[in-house]
């Protein structure tokens, strides 16, 4: 019988296979149809077998990814037939991208250029494009839910104190920030179809530094959302089972609202956690939050702003002219006990940049939580990911990506360097079979997973689970 060690490397080594072997078989196909020309003059014989076979060799890719991500996160696939049911789900969603990336591909060959030019083709098209997109990414987050750990399990595997996150349960299933105004809700409804990671995930990754981040789970909801591990107790327990949380909690951090069960919470936290201990975080714009905003003031006194130097601007930020934009805040105590705000600000780093639409609020997350660490001198220490490593190397070993990503500048630039030559793309697979095939414990003693910044005062995080 095998282990769960020598199961995960069987689904890595086979993901990468598969991966590389759809990849090529894709660039293959492609090169033989050209400019497309051979699209309009063949038969529909010929047609049809082109595309089945870019269609096959595209989903063994995509099937060689779901593979090799089980493997790097410890999904048991081979074993648990709720993670082959997760699996299925997200090559579901793959096949409707598959099918947006087929378009994309078509419509950018000179051949099709007719098409993109006649409204009654392009606009109805470019319709089926975005909701196909839009229905493949949320196919792909509820795969991913199949694949989340419970809130006991991570508290078995991870032993610090927990970072208990309260909210309101309407705010589950945000992964959009609305705007205010008809415009600009329109603009977020036209481009939000590849937002795959939610605010909450968003607060989860960076809470995380500090301990495992647990939340009470929504009654009767068939898989739990991603973020916060979930806790499920019944509706009479709750309020018994918060209150031993908070108790026991490193950090309690709390999503604001307005709704009656938030604010009994919100009111239990302030008698029962010393207020250096908790945050408050507020997303979105004034006019969304003011309910709160004024509950907080009546409640707890004026909030001042935060007494920390003022945060530098990124290159990209300022390029983009996007820092004096706010899309919420987090409120904490200072050592006197007042509270005081941090604003998030909208802000671009060129790694936030590489993510794309499928990450829109990591930088202003990620900027503003750093000040408050730094303010409350919690950890900021975060660690190397084997899965962002290895799929680095993967998708972009011929400009050296995965040395960037891990700090070596000197070594990624001789990747870059020769990029226009097929040396660095077979050096970056070799790369990440390499990394790949070794235990997470392994990467993080052999890569130096751990990385300091402001705030992080010589704290070194206890490993993570995998």
């Amino acid at each position: 019988m095998s282990s769960p060690a020598q199961d995960a490397l069987r689904l890595k080594m086979g993901g990468l296979i598969l991966m590389v072997a759809g990849v090529a078989g894709c660039g293959f196909i492609g090169e033989a149809v050209g400019d497309g020309s051979k699209l309009l003059t063949g038969t529909p014989v010929s047609i049809a077998q082109i595309a089945g076979a870019w269609l096959i060799a595209a989903h063994v890719a995509a099937f060689g990814l779901i593979v090799l991500l089980a493997g790097l996160k410890s999904v048991p696939l081979l074993t648990s037939a709720a993670a082959r049911r997760g699996a299925w789900q997200k090559l579901i969603g793959f096949t409707l991208i598959i099918l947006c990336l087929a378009y994309a591909g078509v419509m950018d060959m000179p051949a099709f250029q007719f098409a993109a030019e006649t409204w009654w083709i392009a606009f109805p098209s470019l319709a089926a494009f975005l909701i196909s997109a839009h229905t493949g990414f949320r196919l792909l987050r509820t795969g991913w839910k199949y694949d989340v750990v419970s809130a006991e399990k991570l508290l078995k595997t991870d032993r610090r104190p927990p970072v208990v996150y309260l909210r309101s349960f309407e705010a589950d299933s945000e992964i959009v920030l609305r705007p205010a105004g008809f415009w600009n809700r329109s603009v977020t409804v036209v481009f939000d179809y590849m937002m795959t990671f939610s605010p909450e995930q968003e607060l989860a990754e960076v809470l995380n530094r500090v301990g495992p981040v647990i939340a009470i789970g929504k009654p009767g909801e068939p898989l739990p959302e991603l973020g916060a591990a979930r806790l499920y107790v019944s509706d009479v327990d709750w309020k018994a089972k918060v209150t031993d949380m908070i108790a026991r909690s490193r950090l309690v951090v709390i999503r604001t609202g307005s709704t009656p069960n938030l604010q009994w919470e919100i009111e239990q936290t302030m008698a029962r956690v010393p207020r250096r201990h908790i945050l408050f975080v507020s997303l979105g714009d004034a006019k969304r939050t003011a309910f709160f905003d004024q509950y907080f003031s009546e409640r707890f006194g004026r909030v001042l702003p935060s007494s920390a130097p003022a945060a530098k601007t990124g290159a990209f930020t300022k390029l983009m002219s996007t820092g004096k934009y706010v899309t919420g805040r987090i409120i904490f105590f200072d050592e006197m006990q007042q509270p005081r705000e941090e604003p998030i600000r909208l802000s671009m780093t060129w790694s936030g940049l590489a993510l794309g639409l499928m990450r829109p609020y990591r930088d202003s997350i990620q900027a503003a939580m750093q000040r408050v660490f730094a303010s409350l001198e919690l950890p900021w220490a975060a660690r190397y990911s084997q899965t962002s490593a290895v799929l680095l190397a993967m998708v972009g070993g011929s400009f050296g990506l995965h040395h960037f990503y891990m700090g070596d500048r000197r070594r990624g630039f001789r990747y870059l360097a020769f990029f226009w030559t097929s040396v660095p793309m077979f050096a970056g697979w070799y790369d990440a079979v390499r990394m790949a095939r070794i235990n997470p414990q392994e990467f993080d003693a052999k890569y130096g997973a751990l990385r300091c910044g402001p705030g992080s005062h010589g704290y070194v995080a206890e490993p993570e689970g995998s």
